[in-house]
């Protein structure tokens, strides 16, 4: 198997899987799901941003910190969580997006918040920038679920300044979490599939498990659709579950960003986990987030590639 291919992939053929992941995208913005509010309501906006303030840590604002003084491109703002923070603490910021809801989504939770907006619908594999155009360029766990991983990588180097930094979060295959639902999660549902007596058990499993049951239940037990429902928004039903994600390990993601160099990996979350003494450790080592910070060297050399959006492409910029 091609290295550069994460095996963890849906493998669905390419013919229309970029519609199928917008239309999941469209259907269930990120976060949206996570509260009792109507979508696109200040009430909405409120509670998901609260919520993930809670999780501002020493990295987050150390990472803040090296966004000063530059150009921060985002691939995949979503509804503008992160796109907010930047923002409000001054970074000169533009987010873009392959989903047209999503987008709608930022510019009113902009609005409301009252601050000025720089989003962009694109594709993530042919970014409508020009070479060397953002001293920094990140994308946190979206390019991992998008048909073309490694042509988005290449963009995002593309677009970054030499001296520069790229930021990427990607699901870690060497995790607790692939382990748990490869080796434990999978098989229960196989066992209570073939024994429906078993589905008595439902009432006391968590939530999630019931999801990725009912899932299966209804579209088949597949390995690649259950690794990827586990780690995103996902229910039964048409549109209702992500169609492709994808799990890459630290020398994989070293392979894909070649020609960067001052490498570093961080890794977060754990779920489930049922031993908390352990728990600090086992994060450091097999957390389900896998992020990469590197630099672009200051010596590297434009890419040849035609800055896209200019020319006709069907995924050309359109700002929002």
């Amino acid at each position: 198997m091609n290295r550069m291919e994460s095996p963890a992939s849906v493998p669905q053929p390419a013919h229309g899987e970029k519609a199928d992941l917008r239309r999941y995208w469209d259907t269930h913005p990120i976060s949206t799901d996570s509260v009792p509010y109507k979508a696109g309501s200040r009430e909405s906006f409120d509670a998901i941003y609260a919520k993930w303030k809670q999780t501002i840590d020493q990295m987050r604002m150390d990472f803040l910190e090296s966004c000063r003084g530059r150009k921060v491109l985002e691939v995949g703002c979503g509804i503008g969580k992160d796109a907010r923070f930047l923002t409000e603490n001054g970074i000169d910021y533009t987010g873009l997006d392959y989903s047209l809801r999503s987008l709608g989504l930022a510019q009113k939770h902009f609005e409301y918040a009252g601050l000025n907006k720089r989003f962009v619908n694109g594709d993530a594999i042919a970014l409508p920038f020009g070479d060397d155009t953002f001293g920094l360029a990140m994308s946190i766990g979206v390019i991992h679920h998008i048909v073309g991983t490694p042509e988005a990588c290449r963009e995002l180097m593309r677009v970054t300044a030499p001296g520069g930094t790229v930021r990427v979060m990607f699901y870690n295959r060497e995790s607790y979490h692939y382990a748990l639902v490869n080796w434990v999660v999978r098989p229960l549902i196989w066992l209570m599939l073939h024994v429906r007596a078993l589905e008595v058990f439902l009432r006391w499993a968590p939530e999630k498990y019931r999801h990725l049951y009912a899932i299966a239940r209804q579209h088949g037990l597949s390995r690649e659709r259950l690794l990827a429902t586990s780690a995103d928004t996902s229910f039964a039903g048409q549109n209702n579950f992500i169609p492709r994600s994808g799990f890459w390990t630290e020398q994989e993601m070293r392979e894909l960003f070649s020609g960067l160099e001052d490498f570093r990996f961080v890794r977060r979350d754990l779920k489930y986990f049922p031993l908390p003494f352990w728990r600090s450790w086992v994060e450091r080592k097999w957390g389900f987030f896998l992020t990469m910070t590197a630099r672009k060297p200051v010596g590297a050399v434009a890419s040849e590639t035609t800055p896209r959006g200019v020319e006709g492409n069907a995924a050309a910029a359109a700002a929002v």
